[in-house]
């Protein structure tokens, strides 16, 4: 039988069985704060009913415009209704162990195992719903710019910001939490919103509120929370940024057909976060065209690329700038210098050629140039929203005797669960993009 894939053994733990004299305390994990599932509206699918879900709102009546006429009867009003889909996901996640490396290591294993599950399981569910309020169109840019690309070191989040932003959520009537909106800073801007001499620290005012987790203060109509696990965007480094090649003629993947000549198609490369998958390092975007024939775009990771998980973003030939959707998730392995090939029709006969097409999310935004930009959120109450169909699940399977593991060598803990996030009124809430002073 082959070794299970990561199956948790003597060599692969043998840092904890050294003959040497080990702590019995372990190291501290580094702790994500995870605050986004909570602020979420949370309903449940009944079994039996299918794993798509739809939330329906009807629309206010138009005031009257003018004062009745005698014994006419006025034009009824239309009611009209929106509203809101979305299909289920299936997330989980199995850690293993074999039976010899429970007896010989020095610490608890499966105990740690399932702390380290429980710790993915909310960093996960956290991931996703931020990834859904992400995608608001409600956005706002400190210094009340126009676009992220004119975002510069001084745009910190500043109390004109939020004034500005809680009278637009006033005005489109989101429910408060009481009398205030809540926010979502990271503790970057924290710093900046904790200078204000009107910033009220929860400390204050804890003896008469209940105080939520990682709730930091109160400032301008908003209670603040802070979340360590917002990402961060930045450019991506020029030193291995892929910047696409056009081949033509015999360069063109066998099978495939390449772009016209003289058409244009647009391209963006994007790095994820290795640890949370989060997009955290953009590329700028890239021209492509041609007028010596059909071409087929190659982009090239450099050898100097850190190892990871990259996504290539296009446009149709003819596309707009600013509109590139995703076309394939690759991963690069340091070192080695890999290509992709993006054609516009055909069967490709090779793997790392994809044929583009028009569907898809859409590429994140161009940060600009030495500017960390932070992302910051401000909501009312239903601004966010969760559905489950089968709660959270986690299994302990101990090792015994069975037909996949007949001498009883592996104990396996495992979790997981059907939900999805969704933006329930997107005029309840807004995301915030920003620089720091202390980033």
């Amino acid at each position: 039988m082959a070794t299970e894939q990561n199956l948790a053994t003597v060599p692969s733990l043998s840092p904890d069985i050294l003959a040497v004299y080990m702590a019995d305390k372990l190291l501290e994990r580094a702790k994500k704060d995870t605050v986004f599932w909570d602020l979420c509206e949370h309903t449940t699918i009944p079994k039996g009913e299918g794993k798509t879900i739809q939330f329906t709102r009807f629309e206010r009546l138009p005031l009257p415009e003018a004062p009745l006429e005698e014994s006419v009867s006025p034009i009824a009003n239309p009611i009209s209704l929106s509203t809101v889909s979305a299909t289920l996901d299936q997330w989980g996640a199995i850690a293993s162990c074999s039976d010899v490396v429970q007896l010989v290591i020095k610490h608890p294993l499966v105990q740690q195992a399932r702390e380290l599950l429980t710790l993915q399981h909310n960093e996960t569910v956290d991931r996703e719903v931020q990834v859904v309020a992400m995608g608001t169109t409600g956005v706002y840019f400190a210094g009340n710019v126009a676009t992220r690309a004119s975002l510069t070191a001084s745009n910190v989040l500043r109390s004109d910001d939020v004034r500005r932003i809680v009278a637009v959520l006033r005005s489109n009537g989101a429910p408060g939490y009481g009398n205030d909106f809540k926010g979502i800073v990271d503790p970057f801007v924290e710093g900046d919103i904790s200078k204000d001499p009107t910033f009220v620290l929860a400390g204050v005012y804890s003896q008469v509120q209940t105080l939520k987790d990682f709730e930091i203060g109160k400032w301008m109509g908003v209670r603040w929370m802070r979340s360590n696990y917002i990402p961060i965007i930045s450019l991506m480094p020029t030193a291995y940024s892929p910047a696409p090649t056009l081949v033509t003629a015999g360069g063109i993947p066998a099978g495939a057909v390449g772009f016209d000549s003289g058409a244009t198609v647009y391209t963006k490369v994007v790095r994820l976060d290795p640890l949370t998958n989060f997009e955290t390092q953009i590329d700028v975007e890239r021209t492509n065209t041609t007028g010596t024939g059909a071409f087929a775009i190659r982009v090239d990771f450099a050898t100097g690329a850190p190892s990871g998980y990259y996504r290539i973003y296009s446009t149709l030939q003819g596309g707009v700038p600013g509109t590139a959707t995703l076309q394939a998730r690759i991963k690069h392995n340091a070192g080695q210098l890999e290509s992709v090939y993006l054609v516009k029709s055909g069967a490709p006969t090779t793997n790392n050629a994809f044929v583009v097409t028009g569907t898809g999310p859409v590429a994140p935004p161009t940060p600009p140039a030495s500017v960390n930009i932070h992302t910051s959120y401000v909501m009312g109450r239903g601004f966010l929203g969760s559905t489950e169909l089968d709660s959270l699940k986690t299994y302990v399977t101990p090792a015994t005797a069975s037909d996949s593991d007949p001498i009883a060598q592996r104990t396996k803990m495992s979790w997981k669960q059907l939900f999805k996030a969704m933006i329930l009124n997107p005029n309840y809430g807004f995301r915030v993009e920003s620089a720091s002073e202390f980033s």
